[in-house]
């Protein structure tokens, strides 16, 4: 009896050992399995992405990406509205009392649609301050002829007839702005018993949208100039590479100009990768 209780104490001892290692192992086990189960799914996970119609899926999930935004600005002057539109100057006093003038518009290219914003000065408040307003244009990309008016301005107040006045209208395109001038000629109807509106249209500019065909119009931007007074060699935006650009155009015979600012987001990783590899001076600027 003096030799069994310590026997039976040892065995105790080691069975509660064995059963603690067992527990460690067993946790130790579940652990690990859990953890490759985890990297099978993940493995899974990258496998699907190279299916079709799982990155259909994640691609309708996702947040629809800003692309481009573009800052559109342009000045008339005189000889534009006297001698390109042909206005007296009874209208031209009409056009500037009681008229609507575009400040800026700004085009925020989604992949799924465009959001214009237009911001100009109404009539009513002139002394006030400016008045902005938003447009989302849905385009069908198989309907090139496709445009939405922006801004329209009447040359001449209405009569008591039933023809509309002359105007001059702002269009976006498929991919391009337009400045335009129409008018309505009377013309006999059918009947006989009134006049119908035929709808003449000019185009006194067009901005296209794209950057091969504004490639001929790129320029210094001179906000960046005044900002960083520096050469044009240091323009990043006739350098080449930038994901702004400045665009514009300045005809003296029709006595019009325009300025197009572009912010291409989807160039402007590779950008700033370019910049981490060939890194220029950068100006601090003095004044504000």
């Amino acid at each position: 009896m003096e030799i069994l209780w310590p026997a039976l104490g040892i065995a105790v001892i080691v069975v509660f050992v064995f059963y603690v290692l067992a527990q460690y192992w067993q946790r130790l086990l579940r652990q690990q399995n859990w953890t490759i189960r985890r990297l099978f799914d993940r493995v899974q996970s990258l496998e699907e992405l190279s299916d079709p119609e799982w990155r259909r899926k994640i691609s309708e999930t996702a947040p629809v990406p800003l692309e481009q935004v573009f800052t559109f600005t342009f000045r008339l002057g005189d000889r534009f509205w006297r001698d390109a539109v042909g206005l007296s100057q009874d209208d031209l006093k009409f056009v500037r009392a009681y008229g609507s003038f575009v400040g800026a518009i700004k085009l925020e290219r989604w992949r799924s649609h465009t959001v214009a914003t237009i911001t100009e000065v109404l009539p009513d408040r002139k002394t006030t301050g400016w008045q902005t307003r938003s447009l989302d244009v849905y385009t069908d990309p198989f309907k090139s002829g496709d445009a939405v008016s922006l801004w329209e301005l009447a040359l001449a107040p209405t009569g008591l007839s039933a023809e509309r006045p002359p105007s001059l209208e702002l269009i976006l395109c498929a991919n391009s702005l337009e400045l335009r001038g129409r008018s309505w000629s009377a013309a006999p109807s059918n009947n006989g018993n009134g006049a119908a509106g035929e709808d003449r249209n000019t185009c006194f500019f067009r901005v296209p949208l794209d950057t091969a065909r504004l490639a001929e119009f790129r320029s210094h931007d001179p906000g960046h100039a005044a900002n960083n007074g520096n050469a044009a060699s240091r323009d990043p935006s006739v350098n080449g590479g930038s994901w702004q650009v400045f665009y514009s155009q300045q005809n003296e015979d029709a006595d019009f100009e325009w300025q197009l600012r572009l912010r291409d987001l989807t160039r402007k990783s590779e950008w700033e990768r370019w910049k981490i590899l060939e890194s220029a001076t950068v100006s601090v600027a003095t004044k504000e």
